[in-house]
């Protein structure tokens, strides 16, 4: 599973904020303590026109994208802001002297909300950050929470719906098992739970990301969510639900050309998923959607394949199949686990720097917890397999229960923003930054902490506002 990490990778970094204008001195730091100096907003001469954003991968504003506040409280943008490539912008009307906010959301192309706010003087400094209301951090914690329920649910729903199709398939079909009532209305329950678990996991996906974005104060939120990436993978994913549903009566006629159609409705489900996750940012990207879509399917076909056994061992007129069915059911099953470790091995270690990153991100260590889990669930059915007809129901139980577990933690795990793939040299995590003053002729910062590339915008920043000074002043000593 380590080796992985010694193959070349062509995933790229999760969205983050590379550059703006006026510049914010926060971008890149990682942390921010209560004390950070970099909170310290630039200070230029003159106010600046336009706001513009610039980002490591092309964004969709969300809302208005871009929301400017003066000094005394009133909202001076023009109008909604615009993405051209990376780089989102909008004009501002910045004519108070004193401390602007700039808050910004936009949508990656992973479908991940992002969002932040910096701040920039015209003149002289007047009210601080802490003086505007910020609910950032609750409503990204609500709306995180949120998210990883519904994709849990996705999840489970998708496990639950398409697993037990692919059952039948793979398991009962070869088997010429005769159709045993108790059973087989037991397998359709399952179904209909997956259906129904699928649907309702949609508008909490979409609620979660609204709520990180911040839906509060800004009505246009949850409809632009609605209008982006978002919304495009939640449609396809509600129309893959209802168009199974649709064929639910003609699949418990035992129709084949039914349950090959519901096998290929889950396939494309599977492909559906890649979209709004960490898979598009794999280079190329058939090759990401082609991986996640495995891992989903083999996920599938495992957990749906352990509920089906726990079904059929509590079927009392199932006993006589049992040692058939768990003997086909044993390789599927394995089959189907090796896929998943392998699909979701490249998937996670595509967004590592490194080894040092399991323990020292949030995301490492919930790809550790996800590893020992696995380790666990193999425990359970090394000892099954031995024990074979005669294991104990709390064994099946167990795994099934550790199953779930994983699939939280696989919700989890696509909800995390991933170690940044590409740090631009010099930057340190958490550093801070003191005061830069624009206009001033210098435009170095006192601290390490800032890249070339950030410190070239400063530098022409500067020379732009040192030389409209210069030309003010001349203009004025020539005034009477």
């Amino acid at each position: 599973m380590f080796a992985a990490l010694a193959v070349p990778r062509g995933a790229l970094g999760h969205t983050r904020l590379v550059g703006s204008d006026p510049p914010d001195l926060c971008a890149g730091v990682a942390a921010l303590s209560a004390g950070s100096r970099c909170v310290a907003s630039v200070v230029v001469a003159a106010p600046p026109p336009v706001i513009r954003l610039t980002f490591n991968e092309p964004v969709q504003p969300i809302g208005r994208g871009i929301r400017v506040v003066a000094p005394s409280g009133r909202r001076v943008e023009r109008g909604p802001a615009r993405a051209t490539g990376r780089s989102v912008s909008v004009d501002v009307d910045a004519a108070e002297q004193g401390t602007y906010v700039v808050n910004w959301r936009v949508v990656s192309g992973d479908a991940q909300p992002e969002r932040g706010r910096f701040t920039f003087t015209v003149g002289r400094p007047t009210a601080s950050v802490a003086a505007f209301p910020d609910d950032r951090r609750t409503a990204s914690r609500s709306g995180f929470v949120l998210a990883v329920v519904g994709r849990a649910l996705h999840f489970l729903g998708y496990a639950f719906g398409f697993g037990s199709l692919a059952f039948r398939s793979l398991v009962l079909r070869p088997l010429a098992v005769p159709r045993v009532a108790a059973f087989d209305r037991a397998l359709w329950r399952l179904t209909r739970f997956g259906l129904v678990a699928l649907v309702l996991a949609e508008p909490l996906i979409v609620l979660g990301h609204a709520l990180r974005l911040g839906i509060s104060g800004d009505a246009d939120v949850l409809a632009d969510v609605l209008a982006s990436r978002v919304g495009l993978v939640t449609g396809q994913r509600l129309g893959v639900a209802l168009a199974l549903w649709a064929v639910l009566a003609a699949l418990e006629t035992g129709s084949s050309a039914s349950l090959k159609l519901g096998l290929a409705l889950g396939i494309a489900l599977a492909v559906i998923d890649g979209q709004a996750v960490h898979a598009v940012s794999v280079r190329p990207l058939a090759a990401g959607l082609v991986t996640n879509a495995l891992h989903v399917a083999a996920m599938g076909t495992w957990v749906g394949t352990v509920i089906a056994l726990l079904v059929a061992w509590r079927a009392a007129d199932v006993t006589p199949l049992r040692v058939a069915i768990a003997r086909r059911a044993g390789p599927v099953a394995a089959t189907a686990l090796l896929v998943a470790m392998g699909s979701g091995t490249v998937l996670s270690f595509q967004h590592l720097t490194g080894t040092g990153d399991l323990a020292s991100t949030f995301y490492g260590r919930v790809i550790l917890a996800k590893i020992a889990a696995l380790i666990v669930i193999l425990v359970f059915a090394s000892a099954s397999r031995r024990k074979g007809v005669g294991a104990p129901d709390r064994w099946w139980q167990g795994e099934l229960a550790t199953l779930i577990a994983v699939l939280l933690l696989a919700a989890v795990l696509v909800s995390l923003p991933p170690p940044a793939r590409e740090r631009p040299s010099g930057q340190q995590s958490g550093s801070d930054y003191s005061e830069l003053t624009v206009g001033s002729g210098t435009a170095t910062p006192s601290e390490p902490g800032l890249d070339a590339e950030r410190i070239a915008c400063h530098r022409l920043y500067s020379a732009r506002e040192a030389r409209s000074e210069r030309l003010h002043r001349a203009v004025q000593s020539h005034v009477p």
